[in-house]
């Protein structure tokens, strides 16, 4: 009996051994097929987190700490205010900026592009859609970096790169440009139902307004290279206003963020860091009686508004009562606050500075600047009482010479591009308008860039022993790495 036992027990042990063995087996086989690849992964949710990650990095560090205060919108308080005194040593950040962009929006918007062309999955409506938000999302590395791991970039998952070569801003450029020409082609005929149809929380799969918006960046691409490349800008512009482009508020590219706190200004209102609105905002609002102040701007415990003197030196900003100084708006930090990455109005103004450079226009020029004006106002509930007052000021009318006049389209594109600070910054390095003065004050400091505004961010030092030869190529071509180093386009 004792012997049948154990016979059995041997049996017992052996099935077990084989299920387990094939169970383990099973689970290699599921590892060698990678079960997180992206021919596994549903591309809606893809595409959604990835122009999420988009939005969000509006109100990332890159445009906490350096972006707005680069460009004279706030201050921060505590840690992250030494970049706005246009200082460095700021590693850990350019590092985090850089895999932030990479690891968020590109990462998943590769695998969405990468499923949309694959055979079985292929679909052409959704991978222009998705190029779309490609290209911001590259636009935007290249304008803060300049150089940039492009053709390569984004490649370490599905190609195994880990070294991407960097190419030439030109050549970015250039690249996305047709890009988004393609796609436009693509969207102008496309059927909705092959597009992202409870997936897309931009313009809720309306596929005319993605024509519109691809258009509009490809606007905003066209002028930002009027300095480098004077010819390609005026093509590239010349055939953009032939095609649709955002042209009212409810073409507007915005979102509302629903998860965790909300609104990323609200979260640093209420906790770290803390912002308040620069005095050169709060200023300008002031002198021209603009209706925009009470929105963009909150009064202080004395019912004033009052701004924060950027570039601050330490002795000063200690005697600044920094936490006394105004808040941002409840329109712009509540926690149903939208974020937009692109709208009607700033379209308004390329179109008013291209009138007034490449069709000789003024006429054109003025009315497509007071359109501009007045939409912003619009986009901002702000009343028709107030909005036909101010409309009727000598602000809201262009006049002098061309330099006056594109100097007034500067202006009124910086107020209005808020709080999209990150492309402000941009807009203001490519232009000169408004003018962020050289820092010659005592009581400012003048950084590490002889008190001029910086021009980019700094590849870091991880990136620099990880991948250093192709960046010290970038180096290279582009110039120093140093943050008062401009970028291919900016020629100012």
């Amino acid at each position: 009996m004792k012997n049948i036992q154990n016979i059995i027990k041997g049996i017992l042990v052996v099935i077990i051994i084989g299920v387990v063995f094939v169970s383990c087996q099973d689970n290699i086989d599921d590892l060698r097929e990678n079960p997180n690849g992206v021919t596994a992964i549903d591309d809606a949710a893809l595409f959604t987190k990835a122009v999420r990650s988009l939005f969000q990095s509006t109100t990332d560090q890159s445009v906490s700490r350096f972006a707005g205060q680069h460009a004279h919108y706030f201050m921060a308080g505590s840690t992250a205010r030494p970049p706005d005194q246009y200082l460095d040593g700021f590693d850990g950040s350019y590092n985090s900026i850089y895999n932030g962009f990479y690891g968020g929006v590109i990462r998943h918007i590769e695998d969405v592009l990468e499923i949309t062309t694959a055979e079985g999955t292929s679909n052409p409506v959704r991978h222009a859609m998705a190029d779309v938000i490609a290209v911001m999302g590259y636009a935007k590395i290249t304008d803060g970096f300049g150089e940039i791991p492009y053709i390569e970039g984004g490649k370490g998952k599905s190609e195994d790169i880990l070294t991407p070569k960097y190419d030439t801003q030109e050549f970015i450029y250039k690249d996305l440009i047709d890009r988004l020409s393609a796609s436009i082609s693509i969207l102008k005929t496309a059927d909705p139902a092959m597009g992202y149809p409870g997936s897309d929380p931009v313009f809720n799969n309306d596929i005319a307004k993605w024509v519109r918006f691809a258009n509009s960046v490809r606007l905003r691409l066209g002028m930002r290279l009027r300095l480098a490349d004077n010819e390609l800008s005026k093509q590239v512009v010349t055939q953009c206003l032939s095609e649709p482009l955002m042209d009212d508020n409810s073409h507007n590219a915005f979102m509302i963020e629903t998860e965790g706190q909300g609104n990323g200004w609200y979260s640093m209102k209420i906790g770290y860091p803390s912002i308040k609105v620069s005095e050169m905002m709060v200023n300008q609002l002031k002198t021209t009686t603009d209706p925009r102040l009470a929105v963009f701007v909150s009064q202080d415990a004395n019912g004033n508004y009052e701004g924060i003197t950027n570039g601050l030196g330490d002795i000063a900003f200690g005697a600044s009562n920094f936490a006394a100084k105004s808040d941002m708006g409840l329109a712009l930090s509540s926690k149903q606050s939208k974020l937009y990455i692109m709208t009607a109005t700033e379209i308004y103004f390329l179109r008013a500075e291209a009138a007034l450079i490449y069709d000789v226009d003024p006429a054109e020029a003025n009315n497509l600047f007071r359109m501009g004006i007045e939409t912003s106002l619009n986009q901002w509930n702000v009343d028709a009482i107030s909005i036909s007052d101010f409309m009727a000021t000598p602000t809201t009318t262009l006049s002098g010479e061309n330099d006056a006049q594109e100097e007034q389209i500067g202006m009124q594109m910086w107020i209005a591009l808020t709080p999209n600070y990150y492309e402000s910054w941009s807009h203001i390095r490519r232009t000169g308008h408004p003018v962020i003065a050289q820092r010659t004050a005592d009581h400012l400091e003048p950084g590490v860039t002889n008190g001029f505004m910086p021009k980019r961010f700094l590849y870091s030092s991880f990136e620099l022993s990880s991948n250093g030869t192709n960046v010290n190529e970038a180096i290279g071509r582009q110039g120093a790495n140093k943050i008062d180093t401009p970028v291919w386009w900016d020629k100012n």
